[in-house]
């Protein structure tokens, strides 16, 4: 419990909101406790040039009345009338009108300024008190307790009243600052990628132009990929009907190398132009998936004679069923293969496939004993034409595109790609999925 409450107020101490009502909370304790500084520091003053004359005169009458020696049933009698509590110590006498009111020696006096030196004051339990001495008896007195609990009474009225006020006008500001979640949470949406949900507006008021603004910005964003993928998506439909043309026309060429090359060189661009269609479409917020259950331990082994006949891979599968895209995890595995053998093609050792379903999610898992990668380029593997041989020369393959497009055949599914490598060592890449749908073992 505790621990979720620093949890908690770790989290929420970054709030703008919740500093605001920290520094409303200290405001309204720090006024509190400059009023009540002002107030004590003007009681005494208060009680010697006001009441110090009137009660002096006053306490006579009383001493008067209870008599020396003192009458103490008389004494006990004024003080359930009058608003004083009493304390009367003299030869065989000891007696309080309160029990709590005990020896006058425990309470600290000071004389009272001329021309009342005769009496001592004091403060005690939140009272005021006064001693003065008559013969052999001292007599002491709590002076005017319902006074001053009245005045307690005021101060926690004022105090109320200063949080109560301090509390509206927080709620007020915080009404203010609500549309900053707002703007928060849609600057959070156009990091993901989601811009076809504005921020409400509000007003005229500075946020309000911010909220605009964000709303602008949004639309220009979401307007220019519109057109990136609009524009890339034309080049590759234009582009395929003069690359068949120039593949048919190739193959009535009678045989030679030259023919050969120029065949391989436009299968590379028809892959490269299936590759943007295939990631454009991929890359959109609702990018369809045809999916049905199947066994992807069989669809992997199908990949691998299919496409890698001679390559030396070593196979850890575990027959899972899951609910996902055929057509497209093909693709994946294809291409994580691909890659794999691609650069393990000087090391001894096998490139490693293995799949295994880890509580709600499958695991995927392709090793290879390549040259490795370093950590400043992992970050960048899965940007589209990124790739680590800046020479991009032939016998490496490839433009680019193919761990981009594994990134967007994993995140469809809503999964996770990660890359693990070691300069010298080898790469590992992890491909985890939620099998939640339709999961089975056979």
């Amino acid at each position: 419990m505790l621990n979720n409450l620093r949890q908690y107020l770790r989290i929420r101490r970054q709030s703008l909101i919740f500093r605001l009502l920290l520094y409303f909370v200290l405001s309204m304790f720090t006024v509190a406790l400059i009023l009540s500084i002002n107030f004590t520091s003007r009681i005494k003053p208060h009680f010697i040039s006001d009441l110090l004359p009137n009660l002096a005169r006053y306490i006579e009458y009383v001493i008067d009345d209870i008599g020396l020696p003192p009458d103490l049933e008389r004494a006990g009698s004024l003080a359930l009338d009058l608003p004083f509590e009493i304390r009367i110590e003299g030869p065989d006498t000891q007696w309080s009108s309160q029990s709590w009111i005990q020896s006058i020696n425990n309470f600290e006096l000071e004389q009272a300024p001329r021309p009342y030196q005769e009496y001592y004051i004091g403060h005690e339990h939140g009272e005021f008190v006064l001693m003065v001495e008559k013969k052999a008896f001292r007599y002491l007195f709590v002076v005017d307790s319902s006074f001053r609990a009245g005045s307690r009474k005021r101060h926690w009225i004022l105090f109320i009243s200063l949080g109560a006020t301090l509390f509206v006008l927080y709620l007020f500001i915080r009404r203010m600052f609500r549309p900053i979640e707002a703007i928060s949470q849609k600057v959070s949406d156009i990091g993901a990628g989601k811009l076809d949900s504005p921020v409400e507006i509000r007003g005229e008021d500075e946020l309000a132009q911010l909220a605009r603004g964000i709303n602008n910005m949004a639309v220009q964003i979401k307007t220019m990929l519109e057109g990136k993928a609009g524009l890339l998506l034309a080049i590759s439909h234009e582009l395929r009907s003069p690359m068949t043309r120039m593949r048919v026309n190739l193959e009535l060429l009678d045989k030679s190398e030259t023919r050969d090359l120029l065949i391989e060189d436009i299968g590379e661009m028809e892959h490269l132009v299936a590759n943007i269609l295939e990631s454009e479409r991929l890359n959109t917020s609702h990018a369809p998936l045809n999916r049905s259950e199947f066994n992807l331990a069989e669809t992997i082994n199908e990949v691998i004679n299919q496409y890698f006949p001679d390559q030396n891979i070593t196979q850890e599968l575990s027959p899972v069923i899951a609910s996902l895209d055929d057509v497209r995890i093909r693709l994946l595995i294809k291409n994580l293969l691909e890659n794999a053998c691609r650069y393990s093609t000087e090391s001894d050792i096998p490139v490693g496939i293995k799949l295994e379903k880890q509580a709600d999610f499958l695991s995927l898992q392709i090793s290879d004993h390549g040259p490795g990668i370093s950590e400043a380029e992992l970050a960048h593997l899965t940007d589209p034409f990124y790739r680590t041989d800046t020479a991009r020369q032939r016998r490496t393959g490839g433009y680019g595109l193919g761990l981009y497009l594994c990134k967007l055949i994993v995140e469809a599914h809503a999964g996770q790609i990660n890359f693990h490598s070691s300069i010298g060592e080898g790469t590992t890449v992890i491909v985890r999925i939620p099998v939640d749908r339709g999961i089975g073992h056979n």
